[in-house]
């Protein structure tokens, strides 16, 4: 053999061993999920499968701002032997993105896992939009303002979205700091700094594989399969042909209190539940109640969890891509919602709280909890069957005219807005 053929099995060899390619001697690596992700720490692990590989010297995962980590970066060591192990990382910066690999070295050499990738909460804790933070979109920096001017929203939905869209407008044309430019029609305006950019649009729906839509119902979100490939398909075209998107929410409609109720009442909450679910195999007016437990009352096949589910599978799937977008929660309408309707819409909505709080790296635009109160931070509440539930005040219902509320209840969904995408950028809320 020639020095340069010496050469190349060499680095074939040195190749195998130090990028995770499996050989004869190399055991299976699996990287776990990525969970309890704070500012500066989160948990992953792996699972090795020996398969009549040589023992396991050590085990662990390993972790960089870049892609395809080693354990030259920064790694936890472990144990040793095969099977699955859980591992704590440390050490890491908010509001940053990492990607993680879990590791395994035997006598053969280092063998690596699938790569997974986590962002870092930003400080000032979790992203939560609703009716404490109203107040505080005047506390943003200029920097941030700066940031979010940057950005491109899009508040997908029907006509109840028009409130936040038209709020933003509003709220320019009382402090010009808030400067914004909203599309609702045609190609979304491409990159600049000078203004938020704002529409509803989204790449295809359930009837388009392609072209830019504008009217985005629960069929294109959440209710079947369909819907939540081609939004996940529609976020990767977003990111890799622009514009790019950089915060995607769903603009609840009446989805969650229209069509007829359920023909009996709920054991535990002691309601009926409402809703339509276009898309959905079951039928497009068909209440939809909590979970699973409930499709037995409804006869629906989808619930709030189907939501809670097709969100979070977006917001997966920008991070397994590493995408800077970010997918947020909502919460929906609390107009013109009274008796067991509207308190079984109020289970729902706080269902969503718990859920997004349950994780703090979730972000939640609670629409639903900023039209409750008015700006001197007064309650309305309604009952039924000595329930009491929150509901939209007058002062932010106003007319109707602005997407079912006036412009008193869409300049706060405005502020709030501007609030929670500030806080995307980076800013810490202090």
């Amino acid at each position: 053999m020639n020095n340069i053929s010496r050469l190349i099995s060499l680095a074939l060899i040195f190749g195998n061993l130090t990028t995770g390619c499996q050989n004869d001697k190399g055991p299976r690596v699996i990287t776990l999920d990525i969970t309890d992700v704070t500012t500066s720490s989160a948990k992953s692990g792996g699972r090795i499968i020996d398969e009549d590989s040589d023992f396991i010297i050590s085990r662990g995962v390993c972790w960089s701002r870049d892609k395809k980590p080693t354990t030259d970066d920064n790694a936890t060591s472990d144990g040793s032997g095969s099977g699955q192990f859980t591992s704590n990382i440390i050490g890491l910066e908010s509001g940053r993105t990492y990607y993680v690999r879990a590791y395994a070295t035997n006598s053969s050499g280092k063998y690596y896992g699938d790569e997974k990738s986590l962002k870092t909460i930003s400080e000032g804790g979790q992203i939560i939009a609703d009716h404490t933070v109203v107040d505080k979109y005047d506390d943003i920096p200029q920097y941030y303002i700066d940031q979010v001017k940057k950005m491109w929203l899009s508040y997908a939905g029907e006509s109840h979205s028009k409130a936040v869209r038209t709020g933003l407008a509003l709220l320019e044309s009382q402090n010009s700091v808030y400067q914004v430019n909203v599309t609702e029609s045609g190609t979304p305006e491409g990159f600049t700094s000078s203004h938020l950019r704002a529409s509803r649009a989204t790449w295809g729906d359930l009837n388009n594989s392609s072209g830019w839509v504008y009217g985005y119902g629960e069929e294109d979100w959440w209710t079947n399969s369909t819907a939540i490939s081609r939004t996940k398909a529609g976020i990767t075209y977003c990111n890799t042909n622009g514009p790019k998107l950089s915060a995607i929410g769903f603009g609840w409609c009446y989805d969650p209190t229209d069509g007829y109720p359920s023909a009996t009442a709920d054991p535990v909450y002691g309601v009926r539940w409402f809703g339509v679910s276009f898309g959905s195999s079951s039928g497009d007016i068909v209440a939809w109640g909590l979970d699973d437990d409930d499709n037995s009352i409804t006869g629906n096949v989808v619930n709030l969890n189907t939501y809670l589910s097709a969100t979070q599978q977006y917001i997966d799937h920008c991070a397994a891509n590493g995408y800077d977008t970010k997918v947020f929660f909502t919460t929906g309408p609390v107009d013109i919602v009274t008796g067991d309707a509207g308190y079984q819409n109020h289970l729902k909505m706080e269902a969503i709280r718990n859920y997004v709080k349950a994780d703090p790296s979730r972000i939640l635009f609670d629409y639903a909890d900023i039209l409750c109160y008015d700006d001197n931070g007064s309650l309305t509440t309604t009952t039924w069957n000595g329930h009491t539930y929150p509901i939209i005040t007058k002062t932010n219902l106003g007319d109707a005219s602005i997407g079912h509320i006036g412009s008193a209840g869409a300049i706060r969904l405005a502020k709030a807005m501007w609030w929670m995408l500030a806080r995307i950028a980076g800013w810490d809320g202090e």
